[in-house]
């Protein structure tokens, strides 16, 4: 094996209580992982995993993000740590055009916004300026997913509706958002009106 295999476990790794994960990644994760893990964050599991996802992600590296997300299902990890590690996991799946997983994921971290602790945790990234995040995924990747991919308008004015009721977007920023959508169906109907060809 050259050196490489279960007992090469990087420092940082073991820094951050994953050394029983990394040995049942496989040979190929764990190399890839070798390229970000001296630079992650060994400070808890769930730092190290998500500083790991961004740093592949700026690698456009998606298909690594998806497979280290898939292997967490033994870590043990909080509602919020699950939370973070789902919304950076998000951008992996998007990135990678996985449409249908997208959806998935931003499912899993919206019902997981159900929850006070989660919810306040993410609500404390606003600012005064802007109470509500910008950066919250699973709410952004499922509007740009239903509307910028599969083009369900009417679905996409519901999910506004939606994530207002659940205090994710402001009144102002739903009309300003619908009427976004109305635009980008009017500019798509115009593109494909002069996108038809006459049949030979």
């Amino acid at each position: 094996m050259l050196g490489f295999g279960k007992r090469d476990v990087p420092e940082n790794v073991r820094k951050a209580g994953l050394s029983k994960w990394y040995d049942n990644l496989s040979e190929k994760d764990q190399v890839k992982l070798k390229r970000y893990a001296d630079k992650a964050d060994p400070s808890s599991a769930s730092a190290f995993v998500m500083s790991v996802m961004y740093q592949a992600i700026e690698d456009h590296n998606y298909k690594f993000v998806a497979s280290v997300y898939d292997s967490l299902a033994a870590v043990k990890l909080n509602d919020i740590e699950r939370f973070d590690i789902n919304d950076a996991a998000i951008l992996g799946v998007y990135n990678a055009e996985e449409y249908d997983r997208c959806l998935e994921l931003c499912d899993i971290g919206l019902e997981l916004l159900k929850k006070k602790e989660v919810f306040d945790h993410v609500m404390a990234r606003g600012t005064p300026d802007i109470p509500i995040p910008n950066d919250i995924n699973c709410r952004n990747y499922k509007l740009n997913v239903v509307v910028g991919i599969h083009f369900d308008y009417d679905e996409g004015d519901r999910l506004l509706l939606q994530f207002k009721d659940m205090g994710l977007i402001t009144s102002e920023d739903v009309e300003y958002r619908r009427n976004g959508i109305k635009t980008f169906r009017l500019q798509r109907t115009f593109d494909n009106i002069f996108n038809i060809k006459e049949k030979e």
